[in-house]
Formats: C-alpha cells, sequence, structure tokens
C-alpha cells in the first residue's frame, strides 16, 4: 500500500536526518530545488520514475559534470532513504554524465597546429 506522505514531508523528514551540517546543506540545495520542481504538495507515491530524471535534466542538465553528478547523488540518496522508510518513491532514472571532456585546446592556450583530432570548437 502507498505511503500518503507528501513530496515535500519525506524531503524534510530526509534532509532532518542528515547530521553533517555541510552534508546537508549540500543535499538541500538539491532536494528542495528538486521537490519545487515536481510539486512540494503532491503525494511522493505518485511521482513517476522518469519525472525524477526529467527534473534533473531541467535542473542541472547543463551543468558541469560534477555539478550534476552531485545534484543527482543527493536526490538518489533522498528517494534510497525514502524506501528504506518504507515510503512509496521512485526509484529515478538519471543516469551519472561520462566524465568531462578534456578542454578546448584554443581556450587553454595549447598549439593545435600538428593536432589531428581537435574538439568541434577549436575546428
Amino acid at each position: 500500500m502507498p505511503s500518503s506522505i507528501t513530496v515535500r514531508a519525506a524531503a524534510d523528514s530526509f534532509l532532518d536526518s542528515i547530521r553533517s551540517a555541510n552534508t546537508r546543506r549540500a543535499y538541500t540545495t538539491a532536494v528542495d530545488k528538486t521537490t519545487a520542481a515536481i510539486g512540494d504538495p503532491r503525494l511522493l507515491a505518485d511521482v513517476a520514475d522518469d519525472e525524477i530524471g526529467e527534473t534533473l535534466e531541467t535542473l542541472w542538465g547543463s551543468s558541469a559534470v560534477n555539478s550534476w553528478n552531485a545534484r543527482r547523488a543527493a536526490v538518489a540518496s533522498w528517494l534510497a532513504w525514502c524506501r528504506e522508510h518504507s515510503h512509496t518513491a521512485p526509484a529515478g532514472s538519471a543516469q551519472p554524465k561520462p566524465s568531462a571532456r578534456p578542454r578546448c585546446a584554443a581556450r587553454i592556450g595549447v598549439d593545435i597546429s600538428s593536432t589531428v583530432d581537435m574538439c568541434t570548437v577549436c575546428a
């Protein structure tokens, strides 16, 4: 039977359970923005798995790799915590971003005149 906890209540309970102030601060950014985007007053059980991935992509899809992965991990931790505490929660479908591409050689001042394989910005 699905639990009747709201997205906001589940987020608040999760964030209150984090003892480390630094972790709580970092996770609050990701979880609060995610819950606001999917709807704080909604029942958590009504949130579909793909909504989480879509929301993360909307909020942080153009972010740096480390930012994306940190936000995705925070939201994944929240949802896992919810399931561990018997709340019906989406699994989430956001995948880690691959490692960052090498910086554009032209931007970092590297002589690329003999380089055959250039990034599309340098080409």
